[in-house]
């Protein structure tokens, strides 16, 4: 399919004042972060006004971000009522410069603001869950068990719009100053990549299950 990617509009929020030449406004872009990582950080405020932070699993299903986590986390649940920042971030590279001042790294990251809703209905609740543990490890739904109706009321589950969102990226060598280039110092990038080692059973599994496919080759999409 050909034409253009969808470019979202910078805010007030989401436009960067600091080398704005990596932020990036890309539908596409931005939405391959989010289905790349595992690993959200939200900022809210909890219900006396203390900031707090909270890493949680996600998915994306669409236009919105899926949350979940417990509904006994009172800080979660005033999370509802209130604005939140989401941030996911991707490391791509050590960036060794010759000078330390610009040791970098190569990322990906996405902020995302706005507000959530509770998602309430039994069925759509099921299918955020089921969505998440899937972006996780894709064919697991169907090998365990789904949430039964004390699980499923323990839990809170909250979509985010994917509106007001931003991505900001690096890539490339060191930027090294032009006095600094003859100094004999090593300079390039050490590539990082999340990747994972063969499944390990659990010590009470019984004897007899072999580790479904897509335990053996898991692995990430790297976009």
């Amino acid at each position: 399919m050909g034409g253009m990617s969808e470019q979202i509009a910078p805010t007030d929020r989401t436009r960067l004042r600091r080398l704005p030449q990596r932020g990036v406004f890309d539908r596409a872009v931005i939405e391959a972060i989010l289905d790349e990582g595992l690993i959200c950080h939200v900022s809210f405020c909890d219900e006396a006004g203390r900031p707090c932070v909270l890493p949680t699993g996600y998915a994306r299903d669409g236009g919105r971000l899926l949350l979940h986590g417990s509904r006994k986390n009172a800080a979660l649940l005033a999370a509802l009522s209130s604005e939140m920042t989401v941030c996911v971030t991707l490391l791509d590279g050590l960036v060794l410069a010759r000078s330390a001042f610009h040791h970098s790294f190569n990322y990906r990251s996405v902020v995302l603001y706005g507000r959530p809703v509770e998602v309430t209905d039994r069925a759509e609740k099921l299918a955020a869950l089921e969505r998440i543990v899937e972006h996780i490890v894709p064919g697991r739904a169907a090998g365990s068990r789904p949430p039964n109706d004390k699980e499923l009321d323990a839990t809170l589950v909250a979509a985010l719009p994917i509106d007001e969102v931003s991505a900001k990226v690096r890539t490339g060598p060191p930027k090294d100053d032009e006095e600094d280039m003859d100094l004999g110092f090593w300079a390039g990038v050490i590539p990082v990549r999340l990747d994972a080692a063969p499944g390990e059973p659990a010590p009470d599994l019984p004897a007899g299950i072999e580790p479904p496919e897509y335990v053996r080759r898991y692995r990430r999409a790297i976009s």
